[in-house]
């Protein structure tokens, strides 16, 4: 019992410790862009892709690290299972709506032309 809540602990404190590296990594790609302009931009570029590749390799090891690359690995599982439409479908499906669009702008267009000259009927036979 003793040691399981020694290893708690200690768990906890490793975890603490990946974080601090994580935040340290990225503190340091803020400063080495705003301070270090007078360095090559490719050489302060790879310096950067390499602590975010270090961080990042971190993070894969954090416990929340471990249920985001659990949850990637199940939304790839789940776009796979996807039944993507094929091509004419898609063309159908599009011209379709278009169709109706220009039909119902049409109708909404001559409703409202009706509706403005009887306003405007109506209107003009009380003055």
């Amino acid at each position: 019992m003793n040691i399981k809540i020694h290893n708690q602990k200690k768990n906890k404190i490793i975890e603490k410790i990946k974080w601090t590296f994580i935040f340290i990594n990225f503190i340091l790609c803020i400063l080495i862009d705003c301070y270090l302009n007078k360095i090559n931009f490719f050489i302060r570029f790879a310096l950067i892709i390499c602590l975010i590749s270090f961080a990042l390799g971190i993070l894969i090891y954090t416990k929340k690290g471990k249920i985001i690359l659990l949850y990637i690995n199940s939304s790839k599982n789940e776009i796979q299972k996807i039944m993507w439409p094929k091509y004419k479908e898609t063309l159908y499906t599009t011209v379709i709506i278009i169709l109706v669009t220009i039909f119902m702008s049409l109708l909404l267009w001559g409703l409202d032309n009706i509706i403005f000259r009887l306003i405007a009927f109506v209107i003009g036979l009380r003055l």
